[in-house]
């Protein structure tokens, strides 16, 4: 499960708990839509399948709930091409009155706080050609893995009590947003982790995952602060802290990082 986090400031959610509506019953002049997907390499636990008209005002023409994610699907539905959204894993229910036009479904937003590692919120959509089309299911939680923590202070110091954690967490992201994501609010910091035992004279690999929502604001471009990395220890009693800012993370992306602790106030960082 995701630590707890610290907000800075709060988001009215996107996906009210109430509200849901009885979904749209196909007229008698309907077609079939052949609906596949791509392998998210993810459990789904539970499936919420959309199905929006292609043109004029795209409205919301069927929504279905699957607790497995099927090889192949068919819906009936009205005739002409369509747009498929598919969402796995949502915490919450939808407010289908919200959602009955496709522009409302393509800001939709998910909360960090919400979002789970071991079951990821998974989204993604497809414009159907010749009645069929396939949907790609990918999550918004990106992970930074801190690999090793090397000490190499002379005289036999320890980082003691050594833990990690991210700050400037992305607060919320739009599920069927493929890139730019530029966050509007941060979460200032989320939970420490602590690392298994002190360090000394050998390197540690404690490969800690923490994780947080996209941000991937070029290096090059002023905007919203990037999540970071940030290494606290104590070195001969005093409180040392460590801070490694992290390259762009598009959505699903991942990073690796080492840090060498040369001294309390020098060190140095790895990042692939």
């Amino acid at each position: 499960m995701l630590p707890p986090v610290l907000p800075v400031s709060c988001r009215k959610p996107e996906l009210p708990e109430s509200g849901v509506e009885a979904e749209p019953e196909p007229v008698a002049d309907s077609a079939e839509v052949r609906v596949r997907w791509q392998d998210p390499g993810f459990p789904v636990r539970r499936l919420d399948l959309f199905v929006y008209g292609s043109t004029d005002t795209r409205s919301l023409e069927r929504h279905l709930q699957l607790d497995t994610l099927p090889a192949e699907l068919t819906v009936r539905t009205l005739p002409g091409e369509k747009i498929v959204v598919g969402i796995a894993n949502s915490p919450l229910r939808f407010n289908l009155k919200a959602l009955e036009r496709y522009d409302a479904m393509s800001v939709l937003a998910f909360n960090f706080a919400d979002d789970d590692p071991a079951c990821p919120i998974l989204g993604g959509e497809c414009k159907t050609a010749n009645g069929s089309g396939t949907v790609p299911l990918q999550p918004l939680l990106c992970r930074v893995r801190l690999c090793e923590v090397a000490n190499t202070m002379d005289g036999y110091e320890l980082l003691e009590e050594p833990r990690v954690r991210l700050t400037d967490l992305p607060n919320a992201a739009e599920i069927l947003r493929k890139e730019e994501f530029r966050p509007t609010e941060l979460i200032d910091a989320g939970a420490w982790v602590s690392l298994p035992c002190d360090v000394g004279y050998f390197p540690q690999h404690p490969d800690i995952d923490l994780w947080c929502y996209p941000n991937d604001t070029p290096e090059n471009i002023l905007g919203t602060p990037r999540p970071g990395l940030e290494f606290a220890c104590k070195i001969r009693g005093e409180d040392c802290s460590f801070e490694v800012p992290l390259p762009p993370l598009p959505r699903a992306g991942s990073c690796e990082v080492e840090i060498t602790i040369d001294g309390p106030d020098d060190y140095r960082y790895k990042i692939r």
